[in-house]
């Protein structure tokens, strides 16, 4: 049984996420799918981890156990053709046995788009912001959110973090039971963010997360704070008391049309 490590390129815009639900179309279950048409059994593929409905990927990985004689070259081939057109396989090589692409992980980058007017073009890919936005105000206030600290008051609440809409990928991936079925200790919401950055240009923002590990829907809501800040609603204070769960003033989670994942370090 050979062990393959998959790069994965999406657009998310269509699909409810990356993990398999048996009622709505994913990442997972269309390659899973196009997985089945090749070797005629069924393949459970483990990925770097779950993704909101509609966000998007450069670099997603994933791995897979199959029973295949095909060079990777040719398997990457076969499975693309299976694919819809906004999915591809960018690369498939041969991994170590102990590989996986979730717990194997030591972290992740994440790219956000923010397009500062309507855009036809880029909506599917942005959050169209139309109201004026102080990017230095936001570039000052991004450093708030670095260093390693409890961040369970910026994931969603009224959803466990890892609730799936079927748990597949934690149950039967053959590469997890290869570990021993051990999953890295964290404590509950403790997170390290190396880096947020903003960049900006023309009618465009963007903003890079990148950190160890990241809960349910915590990007989007950095984005939210950073976007409330540099449009007058929130003030660093109010960060801070954020990041300490004492917050007063709401501010909007940031949707997840505009979310990029854009590489996975191992």
């Amino acid at each position: 049984m050979r062990n393959l490590k998959l790069t994965i390129e999406f657009d998310g815009a269509n699909y409810a996420g990356w993990q398999f639900q048996p009622d709505r179309p994913t990442v997972q279950g269309e390659i899973e799918s196009a997985l089945d048409k090749i070797v005629h059994q069924a393949i459970r593929v483990c990925g770097c981890g779950r993704t909101d409905a509609g966000v998007s990927a450069r670099a997603y990985v994933a791995n897979v156990q199959v029973d295949s004689r095909l060079t990777p070259d040719r398997l990457k081939l076969a499975i693309n053709y299976f694919l819809p057109d906004d999915i591809l396989i960018r690369s498939i090589e041969e991994a170590k046995p102990g590989f996986h692409a979730r717990h194997s992980a030591l972290g992740k980058t994440y790219v956000y788009r923010i397009v500062l007017r309507k855009s036809p073009l880029r909506r599917r890919q942005a959050w169209e912001f139309w109201f004026k936005l102080d990017v230095e105000k936001m570039r000052k206030a991004a450093p708030l959110f670095e260093g390693r600290r409890d961040f369970q008051h910026f994931c969603q609440i009224g959803r466990k973090r890892d609730a799936p809409g079927d748990d597949r990928e934690n149950r039967d991936c053959p590469a997890r039971r290869a570990l021993g079925g051990t999953v890295p200790a964290f404590a509950d919401g403790m997170c390290t963010v190396k880096k947020v950055k903003l960049a900006a240009s023309g009618d465009e923002v963007l903003v890079t997360v990148e950190g160890d590990r990241f809960l349910y829907k915590m990007v989007r809501r950095i984005v939210g704070a950073l976007v409330a800040c540099g449009s007058g609603r929130l003030t660093q204070r109010d960060i801070r008391a954020a990041l300490a769960g004492r917050l007063s003033r709401p501010f909007t989670t940031a949707p997840a049309c505009g979310l990029l994942l854009d590489s996975v370090e191992y």
